[in-house]
């Protein structure tokens, strides 16, 4: 347990003070975009998918319609809808393509990285930067954020999806109180087939 209690101790104290330094005026074109378009469409590969699903999922439960890339009965994307596009590299070719071709029917394209200089940047109409360690080179990393050695408590994007995770449930919280839900609200569209 030691080792579990020492990272559970790092994410979230990381993730504190990486959501900390997210531009709040971006934060706000990302809620007031999302609540304005018809549709909203999700995209992401690996970890940054099963976590850009958990915020789909709230979505609906919030009364959106939403839709994750790559299901089956995904449908056209349009220029009434958006498209949060999520990649901790900013470089995933199948993300890039998804911001590129929404981009080219005039949807909006909100970017979620951890890659201020990346191709997804390029192509978002907004961009949220969750600036901390994800799958590409340190060099991207100016701030005084990321101190210590997380590689071993945190390999790989961990830092990126943990911190994405805990972003996103807190916009929900957000959305909750512009919208003047509560959690009563959410359980009415709950599945209740599972």
């Amino acid at each position: 347990m030691e080792y579990v209690k020492k990272t559970a101790e790092e994410v979230t104290k990381h993730a504190l003070a990486v959501i900390n330094k997210i531009d709040e005026e971006e934060v706000s074109k990302m809620i007031n975009t999302i609540i304005d378009s018809y549709s909203v469409f999700i995209v992401g590969t690996g970890r940054s998918e099963l976590v850009g699903k958990m915020f789909a999922m709230r979505l609906m439960h919030l009364g959106f319609t939403v839709y994750v890339v790559g299901d089956v009965i995904t449908p056209a994307i349009g220029n009434r809808d958006c498209l949060i596009a999520i990649s901790g590299s900013g470089e995933n070719r199948s993300v890039t393509i998804a911001a590129e071709t929404a981009k080219e029917v005039n949807a909006t394209v909100i970017g979620i990285t951890g890659n201020p200089e990346s191709n997804l940047r390029k192509n978002s109409d907004l961009t949220i930067n969750i600036k901390t360690k994800t799958k590409i080179p340190w060099k991207y990393y100016t701030s005084n954020v990321l101190k210590g050695d997380y590689d071993d408590l945190t390999p790989m994007g961990t830092l990126f999806e943990s911190t994405l995770s805990i972003f996103l449930d807190g916009l929900i919280t957000e959305f909750m109180v512009r919208l003047g839900k509560k959690e009563t609200d959410l359980k009415k569209r709950h599945a209740i087939i599972e």
